[in-house]
């Protein structure tokens, strides 16, 4: 037994409190080295006489054997196992009794002792992890609407013109052009959206996610210069006040973004500091090394003149930035000022225009201190706003620390695109094993209840399109939305992805919608249509129960389960090319099941035949 694989920590992502009952308790072991763990728990100031000598006491676990615990899930080289325990009196000190055929040892938070060596030292408290209490306002919490969502992503200046009288002299014809750049100018605004709600709805979205809509020179909006007013070439604040009432009585949510890590150059906290330096009252409102800080050339409207700048130039910039850019000076999110103009913003447009979430731009970039201020002052306007962090990486620090209810699962989203994507001659995509245990990965990163709101996604305005990734092929794409929606969390779907738009990344990625419908690729419509009508009709769809249930490497097949109370959802997917027989596990030969897709009913026996790149939902309940 590799005892440097074993791993817990307690009061972390290993232990945590689940509800105001229960409470999870997961531990990492090398893989295929353990044959068995039981968790030996009980109260911390539990003790009863012996029975032999009742003047002595002993502690007294809940199960004198051990809990048994599952083996959950399994990486390359690790195995993660897992159980819930709900004590008496919402305290806990436990220890793990773990075996394998050659050794059982106790794996305490101070020691590892072996038992057969050392066996009166089993019960020794002082080596226990401690659980001290199920304190209710420390239970990881997310708006109770949040797991039920599905969003869909506009990038507000290229989904639709709804308001020519908006467009400036440099406003191109709609979809005149595929090779679209940051600097082209489509005449997407509000109106736009509002006219186009029914859409949304008709597809069964509940949630519209807007990309920035304030005050900006560019396209994307992410170098804003005024938080409180929507973009003029978008429309008006009154017009979107009427969007967000418009769909409320639809039952959309809407939220917006968040760009508080850094502003646009044209930001007037910003131009006042280049024009009086030290002197200016919003110096210290950005991070600023000295005197003079244009140390690079301006073009004619006093702006960094991008295409002259050199690299040098570019790095050795005298303020902070997102990224390198000089155009994004970077907020010093612990001045008093910073804090209350960008979350006084927050709160404005859920006062004022009733938002329902706000997504966090370069979450991660932002205070702890800062983000923790901010949850509490939006909050205290609504309680069930949503708040969504845009991380790449783990985000676990800031979701069960009282920052953050959800985050964007970009960890998801590579190893779906790794599985899914098209072979090309130069790069394959991975086996079902190794999706598997990317997948995994994220199974055991997050809290079960913190899955069951993570914002999950396959592409977005970041990214290229799913369908670039799957090289057209759309019965790829659609086993990639699959997969999407039946994981636990909230699924997201860019805007036109859902009808076929493809594209490289950053800003291929942002083309016009199309909305001539004899373009659309109505067969993908159609899956996530249907799909978004079985996440809303079938529990099990949403658990964060997920249990793998066989594949194969060679023949390129996976067959899942999720699972909730009384029915079991059966996912087997034929990720090859070719049509196959695959074999069923025997939980389900020979058994009576529905067909929940096609909605019909099914006699299996011991295989189904899968087109290439084809599936089944099965209903096995």
């Amino acid at each position: 037994m590799n005892l440097a694989a074993i791993y817990h920590e307690a009061k972390s992502k290993y232990a945590y409190a689940y509800d105001r009952e229960t409470v999870h308790v997961r531990i990492r072991t090398g893989r295929g080295e353990v044959d068995d763990i039981k968790l030996i728990y009980g109260d911390p100031f539990h003790f009863a006489p012996k029975e032999e000598q009742e003047s002595d006491y002993e502690w007294q676990a809940e199960e004198a054997q051990g809990i048994s615990m599952i083996k959950e899930y399994a990486t390359g080289i690790h195995d993660y196992w897992f159980c819930e325990i709900k004590p008496k009196w919402k305290r806990a000190k436990y220890a793990f009794l773990i075996k394998n055929q050659y050794t059982q040892v106790i794996f305490g938070s101070r020691e590892i002792i072996d038992v057969d060596k050392d066996s009166d030292n089993t019960y020794e408290l002082s080596n226990f992890f401690n659980f001290p209490y199920v304190n209710h306002e420390d239970i990881y919490e997310a708006p109770e609407w949040v797991a039920d969502t599905i969003w869909y992503q506009i990038f507000p200046e290229r989904f639709a013109n709804g308001d020519r009288s908006l467009n400036h002299e440099h406003v191109l014809e709609w979809g005149s052009r595929d090779d679209v750049t940051n600097d082209m100018f489509f005449g997407g605004d509000l109106q736009g959206v509002i006219n186009k709600l029914d859409y949304i709805k008709d597809l069964g979205f509940t949630g519209i996610y807007f990309t920035p809509i304030f005050q900006s020179p560019s396209s994307h909006k992410y170098d804003i210069e005024d938080y409180y007013a929507i973009d003029s070439h978008f429309g008006t604040n009154d017009m979107f006040k009427e969007l967000v009432q418009e769909a409320h009585k639809r039952g959309i949510r809407i939220m917006l973004d968040a760009v508080f890590n850094h502003c646009g150059w044209q930001h007037p906290y910003w131009q006042d500091v280049i024009k009086h330096g030290r002197a200016s009252k919003y110096y210290d409102c950005f991070f600023i090394e000295g005197d003079g800080v244009v140390n690079f050339p301006l073009n004619d409207n006093n702006a960094p003149d991008l295409t002259n700048m050199t690299y040098d130039d570019m790095i050795n910039l005298k303020y902070a930035t997102f990224a390198f850019t000089p155009l994004m000076p970077k907020w010093n999110t612990d001045n008093e000022q910073v804090k209350a103009y960008l979350i006084g913003a927050a709160k404005y447009w859920i006062e004022e225009y009733d938002i329902d979430g706000w997504r966090l731009d370069v979450s991660n970039e932002v205070s702890h201190e800062f983000w923790r201020a901010f949850r509490k002052e939006v909050k205290s306007v609504k309680k069930d706003i949503v708040i969504i962090g845009e991380n790449w990486d783990e985000a676990f620090p800031w979701l069960h620390s009282g920052q953050f209810d959800s985050t964007m699962n970009y960890d998801l989203l590579m190893p779906i695109w790794s599985f899914f994507k098209e072979n090309t001659s130069d790069d394959t995509h991975t086996t079902p094993s190794i999706f598997i245990e990317g997948v995994n990965r994220v199974l055991t990163t997050y809290p079960k209840n913190i899955l069951r709101n993570m914002f999950n996604l396959v592409d977005c305005h970041d990214t290229k399109r799913i369908m670039t990734v799957c090289g057209g092929n759309e019965k790829r794409a659609m086993l990639a939305f699959l997969f999407q929606f039946t994981f636990p969390g909230t699924p997201s779907i860019y805007y036109g992805s859902e009808i076929g738009l493809d594209g490289e990344n950053d800003p291929l990625n942002r083309k016009c919608m199309i909305w001539d419908k004899n373009q659309h690729n109505m067969r993908l419509s159609n899956h996530i249509k249907t799909l978004i009508k079985l996440r809303k009709t079938y529990e099990a769809f949403m658990s964060a129960e997920l249990r793998w249930v066989d594949y194969n490497d060679e023949h390129e097949y996976l067959m899942y389960k999720k699972v909730t109370t009384g029915q079991d959802i059966y996912i087997i997917m034929n990720n090859s090319n070719t049509k196959q027989w695959v074999p069923l596990p025997k939980e389900l030969i020979n058994r009576n099941v529905r067909d929940i897709y096609h909605e019909r009913e099914m006699n299996l026996s011991h295989d189904v035949l899968l087109e290439g790149n084809g599936f089944l939902i099965l209903c096995a309940s």
